[in-house]
């Protein structure tokens, strides 16, 4: 498997094995490295290819800045269907990135598969930390036999195996361990520290093929796995693990996740000890600050979202105006209408679109905000607060109506192409998958059409709707005001229902990585499996809230009527941070690169930016 590229090794020796001189910048082309021993310590930054085997050879120490990713081309020479390439350590390695420059290790291939590249292999290593790492595309991961290593506030994903280790003392600790084919950490007659981890999606969390030297597991969170801990053919010995969440307090439902004894009478047991509900403080640490920068004041509350749309930034205002802004702030264009605007705007690229308290649904240029066309529709009883937001679905312009008909306008001349009575006050905007569109009501009735506004079928629950279903790959999920989380097949049927016990208003459901969160008047923010609707988490909120979350960057922003906008990691659910503004804030929140942007009750629209803040090994 050894291979040699004489053209580039002296070129490597001066440019990738030294540590006074720095690579290229991350924007520059990536230094390629094919088959190479390291004859010194280095430093590697920025864009590294690896095209071969590189081997740290053992007294030297490579060192790998924060940032850097280090990409593996696939070749499989032997034809045994994993990749060759690999990073091989006898030597120390030190990767210790940051949160918010983490170290990569990945697949070179447009399309990355498990097995692209074959391991981290380490053998003998006074030291191994890897920090703030996300391993993902290889066979093995971490290869590792007779090494001491620590591995922290790293993602270890889509691996065929996220581990192999042998004969070795490790600590694995506040990491997410997710979407390995078949084991996510897997050693043998080792000595392994698993804490404060997220192990979730893998063929096995945790398999143990032969013997074990008292290892730890505990205080972490398995859940969705095949098996949270199995047994290999040769483990005849007995495992206690420490207090864990393992996905249920369902005793039955745990041990169908443990495969042992009770499933091979010829391995060992695994005893557990069940933690009620999810543990605090798992996966890789996070902290940060929300940094006011600006306000821009309006004369009415600023329920609508913002709209960010061909570098400019529109909100609009119950003063019944409609602004837009440039990124740093300045007014590009502004347009007046006689009434309240609350609902949530909607684009196309070279318009904008909008409707307001009298009715009037209307069209603006994107780039100057001249008029273009406007439709009215007919007056009802429930014409006195909040309209549901509009959708752009190819060349229709979708809206919900408080009369309870959605109108189905041309985007480019307004005129009507269909409309569909749903016979109950609209308030949520439809959800588009497909070709076919999904319409809740105030009744409790969900009905699905084709986008030639062809009624497909209708379902009836049993409570108002007033929140925007949202499509996922496992189904349309819906919430009910009484708080009831609902899950259709695309023909109707219902798939699961989980009530939340809690009142809800406007907040739709946010799909993010197989799972739904939900905010709700109840000041609860709660995440759910998409697939069965069982909790994972539920964090409480400053004040009930109205307005739907904002997944960006690992982590969720949403606000509520105490006026407080709190933010929160996507994975722990951790608290990170508050700001408190003068009025409640019902609407989702934009990010712009690290700005974020929200509007509040205290008649403004708020700009403030996302400030990382570091974690150090003592915190």
């Amino acid at each position: 498997m050894v291979r040699f590229f004489p053209a580039l090794l002296l070129t490597l020796l001066l440019g990738a094995c030294t540590a006074s001189r720095p690579l290229p910048p991350s924007e520059a082309p990536p230094l390629v490295l094919g088959d190479l021993v390291l004859d010194r310590d280095t430093l590697w930054q920025g864009r590294i290819l690896i095209d071969g085997a590189v081997q740290v050879p053992r007294g030297l120490t490579l060192t790998i800045a924060p940032g850097t990713e280090i990409a593996f081309v696939r070749r499989d020479l032997d034809e045994d269907g994993l990749g060759d390439a690999t990073l091989m350590v006898d030597g120390r390695l030190l990767a210790r990135g940051t949160r918010a420059a983490p170290i990569v290790f990945r697949s070179a291939e447009a399309d990355p598969q498990p097995g692209d590249w074959l391991e981290i292999h380490i053998n003998f290593s006074p030291e191994v930390h890897l920090q703030y790492c996300e391993i993902r595309d290889s066979a093995h991961g971490i290869h590792a036999h007779f090494t001491r290593g620590l591995v922290e506030n790293s993602i270890i994903r889509h691996n065929i195996d996220g581990t192999r280790l042998g004969r070795a003392r490790f600590t694995i600790r506040n990491s997410l361990i997710e979407h390995n084919l078949s084991k996510g950490i897997n050693f043998r007659d080792s000595q392994v520290e698993v804490r404060d981890n997220i192990l979730r999606y893998n063929g096995a969390g945790v398999f143990l093929f032969e013997m074990d030297r008292d290892s730890i597991i505990q205080g972490n969170n398995f859940h969705d796995n095949e098996y949270h801990v199995r047994l290999g053919d040769f483990f005849t010995g007995a495992v206690r693990t420490g207090e864990n969440w393992w996905g249920s307090s369902d005793p039955s439902q745990i041990a169908a996740r443990i495969y042992d004894q009770a499933l091979d009478p010829d391995i060992g047991t695994v005893s557990v000890v069940p933690a009620a509900a999810w543990l605090d403080d798992t996966g890789p640490r996070d902290a940060l600050a929300l940094e006011p920068l600006r306000r821009h004041e309006t004369q009415g509350f600023v329920d609508a979202p913002p709209l960010l749309a061909d570098g400019l930034i529109l909100h609009a205002s119950w003063d019944g105006t409609l602004r837009a802004l440039d990124g740093k702030g300045r007014q590009r264009w502004r347009q007046a209408f006689a009434d309240v605007l609350d609902a949530p705007l909607a684009g196309d690229g070279e318009r904008v679109f909008g409707q307001t308290w009298g009715r009037e649904v209307f069209a603006l240029a994107l780039a100057d905000g001249r008029p273009l066309w406007r439709f009215t529709y007919a007056e009802s009883p429930a014409d006195d607060h909040r309209q549901g937001g509009l959708v752009v679905a190819g060349d229709l312009v979708l809206v919900p109506a408080w009369n309870g008909t959605l109108h189905a306008l041309d985007r480019s001349s307004g005129a009507q192409r269909w409309s569909f009575d749903s016979g109950a006050v609209l308030r949520a905007a439809p959800a588009v998958a497909a070709d076919r569109c999904y319409l809740v009501d105030a009744a409790g009735t969900v009905s699905a059409l084709d986008l030639n506004g062809r009624l497909l079928w209708r379902r009836g629950l049993d409570e108002p709707l007033p929140a925007a279903p949202v499509s996922t790959p496992e189904g349309l999920a819906v919430l009910g005001k009484e708080g009831t989380l609902t899950l259709l097949s695309p023909q109707g049927e219902i798939l699961w229902r989980r009530p939340l016990a809690e009142p809800c208003f406007y907040a739709a459901p946010v799909y993010t990585e197989g799972t739904l969160l939900v905010a709700t008047a109840g000041a609860g923010l709660w995440r759910l499996s998409a697939a069965d609707g069982s909790v994972l988490w539920r964090r409480p909120l400053a004040g009930p809230s109205y307005a739907t979350p904002l997944v960006h960057g690992g982590r969720i922003f949403v606000g509520d009527n105490s006026g407080v906008l709190e933010v929160f990691n996507l994975e722990s659910g951790a608290s990170l941070t508050r700001l408190q503004v003068g009025g409640a804030i019902q609407g989702a929140p934009r990010a712009l690169g690290d700005q974020l942007l929200f509007g509040a009750r205290d008649q403004a629209l708020h700009v403030v930016r996302i400030v990382d803040a570091e974690i150090t090994a003592e915190d």
